[in-house]
C-alpha cells in the first residue's frame, strides 16, 4: 500500500510550514532568557528599532490580552517571570530573516536574577507524588508484601541507574507561518502532529472561538511527540502578525529547539528484585524519579513498565516528582517506557547474574500468565517466543556468559 503523501516526500514536493508563500512576509527571531530564574527588569529594544527592516519588538514591556488560563509556555510576554533558561522573553519581526536575527541580538534585557535549582536528586525535598502520570495511570501500586518477599529471597539486587535529559530532534524544526484577515480571522500552518489540538490550543490561547482560528499542517517532518502540543513559535507568530499587519513566518534554530519544544525527564531509578533459588521472583519494586518545572506539570510514567512485565507474587510501583527551575518535560517517542525499560532490564540482568541464571532463562521463568498488577488478561503476547528465536538467532547458547567480554560489532 503506497503512502497518500509519500510520493511528494520523496521526491522534495511537499510543503512545509515554514514554506508557504506569502506576500509581503516578515520574520519573527525570539529573544531567550540568559539566566534560569529571576525577573525581566526592562527590554531596551531601541537599539533593535535603529537597525534596518525592524518593524516591531514584542516584549513584557507591552503585554499582549492572553487568556488569564493559557499555558504558562504559551503566554508569552505576559509577566516578568523567568521559569527557565531559554525562555522566550523578547522578539523581533524584521523584513527578513536575517535582519530579524541581527536585531534580536541588539535588544538590551536587564535582569533581575533569583537562586534557580536545576539539578534532580533522590534527596530532594521538594520531591512530592504527582496526581496521576502520564497520561491518567496511578502514580503507586502496590501488591503483596515486598519487604518480606525481598527478606525471603535466595538472591536480591538494590541498583540505581541514571538516565539524561533527552531531546526531539526532528528534521524539520518547530515553524509557523500566520497572518490575520480583515475579519479578525487566524490562519496559520504550524509544524503539529494534531491540527485540532494545535487549533484549540491556539484559540483557547488567544481568547478566540475555535471558529476564528485555522490551522493547517499537511505535512510534519517528524515530530516524535514534541509537535503533539502546541509550542511558542505558534503563539509568537500569531502576535508578530497582528503586531505589523501582515504574515509572520518563524522557524526556531536547532539550537533553540532545546530549550522550548519540550523534553524527555531524566530519571533517578531505583529498583529492589528477590528472587527464589529458581529464579523466580519473590519481590519486584520499582521507584522514578523525575522533574518537572516550576510552571506546569509532567510526570511521565516510566515505572509504569514493571506493572506488566513479569510475574511476581510482590509488586510496588512509585513516581516521584520534584518542581525545578527548567523548561517543562513533555512527549517524546515511547514515553516512559524507554527510560523505564532501561532500568528494568538492566536491573533483571544484574539479578540474573547474581544467581547464576541465564539472563535469557530468567525471563522465561518469570513469564506471567495475565498481567502482574492488574490480572487482566494479556490481549496478545508472545515475549517468549521473541526471546526463544532472538536467542536462537544470536547463538545465545555458544556464547562466554561472562558480562561484558564480547565486543564485536561496535564499540560494545
Amino acid at each position: 500500500m503506497n503512502r497518500i503523501e509519500g510520493r511528494v516526500k520523496v521526491t522534495g514536493l511537499a510543503t512545509y510550514a515554514a514554506e508557504y508563500p506569502a506576500e509581503g512576509v516578515a520574520y519573527a527571531y525570539p529573544v531567550q532568557s540568559r539566566i534560569a530564574k529571576g525577573r525581566v527588569k526592562h527590554v531596551d529594544a531601541a537599539p533593535a528599532l535603529e537597525l534596518p527592516g525592524v518593524l516591531a519588538v514584542l516584549s513584557c514591556e507591552d503585554p499582549p490580552s492572553l487568556a488569564e488560563d493559557a499555558d504558562p509556555e504559551l503566554a508569552l510576554f505576559r509577566s516578568r517571570d523567568i521559569a527557565y533558561r531559554g525562555q522566550i522573553i523578547a522578539a523581533v519581526v524584521a523584513d527578513t530573516y536575517d535582519n530579524a536575527r541581527a536585531a534580536a541580538d541588539a535588544v538590551r534585557v536587564d535582569y533581575d536574577p533569583d537562586d534557580h535549582d536545576v539539578i534532580l536528586r533522590m534527596d530532594h525535598p521538594g520531591l512530592y507524588k504527582p496526581d496521576v502520570v502520564n497520561p491518567d495511570y496511578p502514580t503507586d501500586t502496590e501488591l503483596g508484601d515486598v519487604e518480606a518477599g525481598l527478606a525471603e529471597a535466595a538472591t536480591t539486587v538494590d541498583v540505581v541507574y541514571e538516565t539524561p535529559v533527552m531531546h526531539n530532534n526532528p528534521m524539520e524544526p518547530h515553524a509557523a507561518l500566520a497572518y490575520w484577515d480583515e475579519d479578525g480571522r487566524l490562519m496559520l500552518y504550524d509544524t503539529a502532529q494534531g491540527s485540532s489540538t494545535s487549533r484549540d490550543m491556539i484559540a483557547h490561547t488567544l481568547g478566540l472561538p475555535k471558529d476564528q482560528v485555522r490551522v493547517v499542517a499537511r505535512h510534519v517532518g517528524g515530530g516524535f511527540g514534541s509537535k503533539g502540543t502546541t509550542r511558542p513559535q505558534a503563539v509568537l507568530a500569531a502576535l508578530a502578525a497582528k503586531a505589523v499587519g501582515r504574515p509572520v513566518k518563524i522557524a526556531l534554530t536547532r539550537q533553540q529547539m532545546f530549550d522550548v519544544t519540550g523534553y524527555r525527564t531524566p530519571t533517578i531509578q531505583r529498583l529492589r528484585l528477590g528472587a527464589d533459588g529458581e529464579g523466580r521472583l519473590t519481590a519486584l519494586e520499582h521507584v522514578a524519579y523525575e522533574q518537572t518545572s516550576t510552571i506546569g506539570e509532567f510526570a511521565e510514567q516510566t515505572a509504569t513498565v514493571a506493572r506488566v512485565m513479569y510475574a511476581t507474587p510482590a509488586l510496588r510501583t512509585r513516581h516521584r516528582l520534584v518542581r525545578l527551575d527548567v523548561g517543562t518535560p513533555s512527549w517524546m517517542r515511547a514515553p516512559g517506557e524507554c527510560p523505564g525499560m532501561y532500568a528494568l532490564e538492566s536491573a533483571m540482568d544484574e539479578l540474573a547474574y547474581a544467581a547464576g541464571i541465564d539472563p535469557v532463562e530468567l525471563r522465561l521463568r518469570n513469564e506471567p500468565e495475565t498481567e502482574p498488577y492488574s490480572g487482566l488478561p494479556f490481549s496478545s503476547r508472545d515475549l517468549v517466543g521473541c526471546l526463544r528465536e532472538g536467542a536462537r538467532r544470536f547463538g545465545w547458547e555458544q556464547r562466554d556468559p561472562a558480562p561484558g567480554v564480547r565486543r564485536e560489532g561496535g564499540s560494545g
